[in-house]
Formats: structure tokens, sequence, C-alpha cells
């Protein structure tokens, strides 16, 4: 029963987190983060600019379209929404004129690793409570 009441006090604590977390990111003019927070798609648009920003790999408009299944009209939507916000920067491919190259922001890359470090210290610290228990 002890135990319960901590795992129960525990996600107790990540919720009230989560909804403080998501409450904040209706604010899109401080993080550029925030802007992703909208729908899956959005969230899935950043983490796959980012995963080709930190393993080096270049990703294009086209690649978006087919890693995330939604309609030509919707990604470049998003795409010239995050363009203008300057979240995320496009480039001419210097081998093939036809192909943009997107790539993450300063802002974007820096907003998106303090979320990284705050998410993995908040659950470490949940994780820690837990097994202090």
């Amino acid at each position: 029963m002890k135990k319960w009441i901590m795992l129960e006090d525990t996600i107790k604590k990540f919720l009230k987190r989560e909804i403080k977390q998501y409450d904040d990111s209706q604010d899109e003019t401080n993080n550029p983060i925030n802007y992703f927070w909208r729908t899956r798609i959005h969230w899935l648009y950043m983490l796959n600019i980012l995963n080709a920003h930190y393993n080096n790999e270049v990703i294009t408009k086209s690649d978006l379209i087919h890693k995330i299944q939604v309609s030509h009209i919707t990604i470049l939507k998003y795409i010239k929404e995050t363009i203008n916000l300057g979240i995320v920067t496009e480039e001419r491919s210097t081998q093939d004129k036809r192909k943009v190259i997107l790539k993450p922001s300063s802002q974007l890359i820096s907003a998106f690793e303090e979320f990284f470090y705050e998410e993995t210290r908040v659950l470490k610290n949940l994780f820690d409570e837990r097994q202090q228990d």
C-alpha cells in the first residue's frame, strides 16, 4: 500500500508539472520550441529537423513530407511558418539546386537542449525520490 501511495504521489507531481509546461507552451514568443507543441505533426517536424542536425545529416522539404506522412500543403505551411518566425532556416543544395535543405536555428537548438536537460533532470528527480522511499 505504501509503494502505491509513493507511486501515486510521483505521478501527481509529474502530471502537475506537465500541465504547467503545456500551459506555459502557449506563449510562442519567448521559446521557439513552443511553436512545435501545437500538434503531433509539428512535434514530429521538430524532432526530424533536430535529429538530422545532431546526426550531421541533411534534411530537405521533400524528406519531411515522406517522413511525416502528411499532405504537402500542410508540411509546407508549417515549414513556411517556422522560416518566417526564424525558428528554421533554409538553403539551396549546392549539388542539386532543386533541393531545399532545412536547418534548426541556433535559438531552436538552445531551446531544445534546455528542454532536454530539464525533462531528463525532472524525470531523474522523480525516479530518485521514488527510490528513496
